[in-house]
């Protein structure tokens, strides 16, 4: 899993020509374009939200806290990860880094939807922002290629995946499912899950295999002789920083 975070953690590419803010809007026609797209989230955030729900209680967390853990910090992917962190007394600092950390790539897209969308009053896009998610990024980027820049398609793609997400987490509570079993295998599984489906994009050819075996090692290492906590943030910031030294570029 350590080749994976530190893939995960290492300066993401923007591929797509940015879309001059003067076109750019927020529609209702928009809005409903995007949230049809994005519909199918629905059911696969709902999936893996009720996993989390159920994890959650599993670990001793009440209902209203297991909510607005996905309301407030809402990150499939860190949560997933402090989730592979959890203890009778969790690590907080080695979880608020995790957060901190796997969360990092949203500046590359806030950067880039700031291209889009710069001109629209703040009132507008940070509301919006908040539901801002991987897949509606990729969906907003690819739509503004096609149509001009539209803030509602943003919204509209996003709001689907929250409420997939924060439903799923208080479905998976409530439900009665036992946290052990297909429920635990598949718990433990969410942070690779989500990691691995941004492998893709942080793929840079051979080069990228040198700085994810050496963050692959150091994380071994970590959780051998130090403490398994702190081994993903470790082995992360020494693959990441052996990339910046060699002058890799997003």
């Amino acid at each position: 899993m350590a080749a994976a975070v530190v893939a995960y953690l290492m300066p993401m590419a923007i591929i797509n020509e940015a879309i001059p803010a003067a076109t750019a809007r927020c529609s209702r026609a928009g809005f409903r374009r995007g949230f049809v797209k994005a519909l199918p989230f629905l059911l696969s955030n709902g999936l893996a939200g009720v996993v989390m729900g159920v994890a959650y209680r599993g670990v001793g967390l009440g209902f209203v806290p297991a909510v607005l853990f996905s309301v407030v910090v809402y990150s499939a992917t860190a949560q997933a990860v402090t989730l592979g962190m959890w203890a009778a007394a969790p690590p907080i600092i080695p979880m608020v880094i995790a957060c901190v950390a796997t969360n990092a790539r949203y500046l590359v897209m806030g950067a880039h939807l700031h291209q889009l969308f710069g001109r629209l009053r703040k009132r507008i896009t940070l509301p919006i922002l908040f539901l801002l998610a991987d897949a509606s990024w990729l969906m907003t980027t690819a739509d503004a290629e096609r149509n001009d820049a539209d803030a509602g398609y943003l919204l509209g793609a996003s709001a689907p995946m929250a409420i997939g997400w924060v439903g799923g987490t208080a479905l998976g509570y409530g439900l009665p499912l036992q946290p052990d079993g297909p429920i635990a295998i598949a718990a433990a599984l969410l942070p690779a899950a989500f990691i691995a489906t941004l492998l893709p994009s942080q793929w840079r050819g051979k080069r990228s295999i040198l700085p994810w075996l050496l963050a692959a090692i150091t994380a071994v290492l970590v959780s051998r002789f130090m403490a398994p906590n702190w081994a993903m943030l470790i082995g992360g910031a020494v693959g990441t920083g052996f990339s910046m030294l060699r002058g890799d570029h997003a």
